[in-house]
């Protein structure tokens, strides 16, 4: 069994996991192991079935499992819209202090949660998820960094292996550009979702790897990175919450940084770029 990984077991002094840090900078992502407490996790869990049993998946996510997005309740009830789901487990989430301690400890600073975390559940048989990767300002000079400035957070709510759908990646793919980056069409776009697996972003890479976790394991990663999921050949549902955090608001610079500051940051702060999510001239090969 995994160790637990506590970053409050010393509440008089700052716990600093730079092997975890190092990673998530070099390889694009770090998983911190049964970071969900049994209770909280059979909470979310609970949720999770509930909701995906009363709410029909459309066929436009059909790749992804699905794709709802669960918002923090609003203070005022006339500010709720009838399009989005709201729930209380949104604040506890978000909220919840482990992960923000777990967050701290490996040196992300400045992190803002986006109001809500999204269901990725895959059910049983469905098919593999593509190869993507989240970042939709690659014409913005922030993502040449070295460290990210957005993040995902994901739980998987129960074990996953490579038989029920279990995470893949290509670690350093999130600096540094490879052929497969040239056959990939915009995330989660409408030609990725009306494809068949025959397609190029369907395919096995030499690089990749594949990421099994155990329920309540904490996986953080690079919203550059190159990732994928596999087919859920179980006759189980694979739950899956994933959450998106900001860092290090540009052109702020980690405290711990101790390297060459990137030429990236000498652009002007407030200048707008137009969003696109395939990468560009600041990815590099």
């Amino acid at each position: 069994m995994a160790k637990k990984f506590n970053p409050l077991k010393n509440k008089m002094e700052k716990v600093i996991d730079t092997e975890k840090r190092e990673q998530l900078l070099r390889d694009g992502y770090c998983i911190l192991p049964n970071l969900l407490d049994k209770a909280f996790l059979d909470k979310l869990r609970a949720f999770t079935h509930d909701f995906l049993d009363t709410h029909e998946v459309p066929d436009k996510a059909k790749y992804q499992g699905s794709n709802f997005h669960v918002y923090r309740e609003p203070k005022e009830q006339e500010n709720k819209s009838p399009d989005m789901h709201y729930a209380d487990m949104a604040d506890e989430l978000l909220d919840y202090a482990p992960q923000k301690k777990a967050a701290e400890s490996i040196g992300l600073e400045n992190i803002t949660d986006a109001g809500a975390f999204i269901i990725l559940s895959k059910e049983a048989k469905g098919p593999k998820l593509y190869w993507h990767q989240d970042n939709m300002q690659w014409n913005h000079p922030k993502s040449a960094l070295p460290w990210p400035t957005k993040v995902f957070l994901s739980y998987y709510l129960v074990d996953t292996t490579r038989e029920n759908g279990c995470l893949r990646v290509i670690p350093g793919s999130h600096l540094k550009r490879l052929p497969i980056h040239d056959h990939l069409p915009a995330a989660h776009g409408p030609e990725l979702r009306s494809t068949d697996t025959n397609h190029p972003a369907f395919q096995d890479h030499p690089d990749e790897i594949d990421l099994p976790c155990k329920a309540g394991d904490l996986v953080i990663a690079d919203d550059r990175l190159l990732h994928a999921a596999w087919e859920n050949k179980s006759d189980i549902r694979r739950p899956l919450i994933l959450q998106w955090w900001h860092v290090f608001p540009f052109p702020s610079v980690p405290s711990w940084w101790d390297g060459t500051l990137p030429d990236e940051l000498k652009t002007d702060p407030n200048a707008s770029y137009e969003g696109t999510r395939i990468p560009g001239e600041f990815l590099k090969a």
